[in-house]
């Protein structure tokens, strides 16, 4: 394709109103249920009269897939529509689910993690589904649902049987190529004690007490880990994250539970990391007869990144290039992604690109810059041409 012709797409972008359509997608909530966001992009594609097919993965979640083009090769691009929760509304400094712009920078919940990724790839699909001629290939466009919790969206789509030559997963990464991600595991660590009234203490076994030597021992444990790093993805790290237990102010515990948030750097694995929790708290019951614990696996994904070599690599390089000016080395997602989705269960080299910084994921005053949303969707646009050419 001539640089001419792929000017005229970013010239139609350069008029499309981004912020709009991002303003349109924070004032719906998605944090229970993604169903309107869905329906949202649904009308959107209805009017461009592109083919959308539903996936429901349980009632008022559901994924929204569509594709233009036609030919051997394909691309999907891949992000979610659900956000978390925005905590207590009264922290934040703006509403979270009303966009606000503040020169270039546009705040409200979800307008990085992972709106904004969403919304270019969105005008991204629809200035290129004008004229899908431009594509010598099938381009996919995956709205998926349950990102947050535990990838279900785009795993229900790999189990699916979902195939493609290469992917996009839109995730903030201030549009720097991301070849990998870091694993992650939650497991939920519970503590029982005996109960008595709290009048007389002895009599019983403080299961909140019980827990402060446990969590005091993970402190430790996490220290140790933050020591190791890769060079792509820095340190794994381990916390804990959720705290509940007690009945009543004149009962002693009988019961403390908490969830720990443990990140996983290649090299580590899912069992091995449970098997390392695991012992410190067996150490730690040695010198505490009356520590009675239990652990269970929450959710558990190992690190995934593919080879620097993969052909999607190179193309998502010289397509930033050609947009921005920028030669970006390829990085490594601090966080975890449904990128293993498609690589590890669909077997589709994948990477992680889009506008944001993920420094500013699962804040309050979550913000995007702008320019970066119309940058973001010139690269979207670049890669799907230059892929499937």
């Amino acid at each position: 394709m001539s640089k001419l012709a792929k000017q005229r797409l970013f010239d139609i972008i350069d008029k499309i109103d981004i912020a709009e359509t991002l303003s349109d997608l924070v004032k719906i909530p998605s944090y229970e249920s993604e169903q309107k966001v869905a329906e949202y992009i649904e009308n959107r594609l209805k009017k461009l009269n592109i083919k959308y097919e539903w996936t429901e993965i349980e009632p008022n979640r559901q994924n929204l897939i569509a594709s233009i083009g036609d030919g051997e090769k394909s691309l999907i691009i891949n992000s979610h529509t659900d956000t978390v929760s925005p905590g207590n509304i009264e922290n934040w400094n703006t509403h979270p689910l009303e966009l606000t712009k503040k020169g270039d920078f546009l705040f409200g919940l979800g307008s990085c993690d992972a709106k904004g990724s969403l919304v270019s790839m969105l005008i991204a699909f629809e200035v290129l589904a004008l004229d899908p001629s431009l594509l010598n290939g099938k381009l996919i466009f995956q709205a998926v649902c349950c990102e947050e919790t535990r990838g279900r969206g785009s795993l229900a789509e790999a189990n699916r049987g979902m195939k493609a030559d290469a992917g996009l997963i839109g995730e903030p990464t201030n549009l720097v190529p991301m070849i990998g991600h870091k694993g992650g595991l939650g497991v939920e660590v519970t503590v029982n004690g005996k109960p008595a009234h709290a009048s007389s203490p002895k009599e019983g076994v403080n299961a909140i007490s019980n827990m402060a030597k446990v969590i005091r021992s993970l402190d430790i444990l996490a220290d140790d880990i933050a020591k190791r790093s890769d060079p792509l993805f820095d340190n794994p790290s381990l916390a804990v994250t959720q705290i509940k237990g007690g009945r009543a102010t004149n009962i002693i515990p009988d019961e403390c539970s908490i969830t720990i948030d443990r990140r996983l750097i290649p090299g580590e694995t899912v069992e091995k990391a449970f098997d390392e929790i695991m012992s410190v708290i067996d150490s730690l019951k040695k010198d505490n007869p009356d520590l009675v614990t239990s652990m269970e696996e929450k959710i558990g994904i190992n690190p995934c990144r593919i080879s620097i070599d993969e052909p999607i690599v190179k193309t998502v390089r010289d397509s930033i290039y050609e947009v921005a000016g920028v030669h970006q080395e390829v990085s490594g997602f601090k966080a975890c992604c449904d990128m293993w989705c498609l690589v590890e269960k669909a077997n589709i080299p994948a990477l992680i690109l889009g506008p944001g910084r993920l420094s500013m994921a699962h804040k309050i005053n979550e913000y995007i810059n702008l320019n970066e949303l119309y940058t973001a969707t010139k690269i979207y646009t670049a890669i799907a041409l230059n892929w499937l050419k």
